[in-house]
């Protein structure tokens, strides 16, 4: 009978370096992916369940897995809590020193730096930084918090993907991808021109070429997200116009990107061509509101 390795973070390790062999990805990519993941299994298995949904580029990793765009933090909104700092902080110490021996995964609760981000919004947001160990390996992860915003239809159910076999199951709530797509499309609107946020045209080119989202639930969620955050609707918008996806600056701007995460399509007009095509409509039914 095989005996189960003492050492955890040592075997942990190994196996994720032969994985980033095996599937040609970075080694570091992989670690902070799996430090996400057993954060989020640390957060499911708390009473916090449910006062942190998952959204982001973490969320968009879990329906694309290993094809998605390399992400460095990880993003949740905040629901049935309070956005103050100190009860944040405490309430991600008590996630974090939730125990799986088996992931081989520490983290440090003597230390979590935090911060006030999205000042500008009508609630502002939290930005936390938690160190974590595997074996000798130390990963400092980001996650931001957002509060305010809503859910179309509701939070969802979500069985995150595991990249090692043989670890507990990781079962959270989500935000719909109706919903991600209806906030990234607002802020396309809502920063227009001045938009540095290339990987929101990315990932909005990606979740409506490769999935079959519902329609109405997707008006519904655009509208009602545009309404939460206080959009007004403004005809012939810069988005929509011919120009758009010429624009020397976003053309620079999307060649840096689209080489930063190792890709090489679609183009910057292919995109925001689709997000035309897909959204524009959903846009002008809006003005009826």
């Amino acid at each position: 009978m095989t005996k189960e390795p003492k050492d955890y973070g040592k075997s942990v390790k190994a196996k994720l370096l032969n994985l980033s062999k095996t599937e040609r990805i970075s080694y570091q990519l992989l670690l902070i992916r799996y430090v996400h993941e057993r954060l989020l299994y640390r957060l499911a298995q708390s009473k916090y369940k449910n006062s942190f949904y998952l959204k982001g580029g973490a969320l968009l990793y879990a329906h694309e897995q290993l094809k998605a765009r390399p992400t460095l933090d990880i993003d949740f909104l905040g629901s049935n809590i309070n956005n103050d700092r100190k009860i944040i902080e405490k309430a991600f110490s008590e996630i974090c020193t939730i125990s799986c021996k088996e992931d081989g995964i520490i983290f440090d609760t003597g230390i979590i730096e935090t911060e006030d981000i999205n000042e500008n919004r009508v609630y502002k947001g939290i930005r936390l930084h938690i160190m974590a160990r595997l074996d000798t390996v130390h990963q400092k992860i980001a996650m931001d918090i957002g509060f305010g915003d809503i859910i179309t239809p509701e939070p969802q159910k979500l069985e995150y993907p595991l990249l090692l076999d043989g670890l507990p199951a990781v079962n959270i709530m989500a935000y719909s991808l109706e919903t991600v797509v209806a906030e990234k499309f607002q802020a396309m609107i809502e920063l227009s021109e001045s938009n540095s946020r290339l990987k929101d045209f990315y990932d909005l080119y990606n979740l409506l070429h490769n999935n079959t989202l519902d329609s109405d639930l997707l008006e519904k969620a655009i509208h009602s997200t545009l309404k939460n955050r206080g959009t007004v609707y403004e005809e012939n918008h810069p988005l929509f116009s011919d120009d758009f996806p010429k624009n020397p600056r976003f053309q620079a701007l999307w060649k840096g990107f689209i080489k930063k995460i190792g890709k090489t399509e679609p183009a910057f007009a292919t995109a925001v061509g689709l997000i035309k095509e897909e959204l524009f409509s959903y846009w002008e039914k809006y003005k009826k509101q």
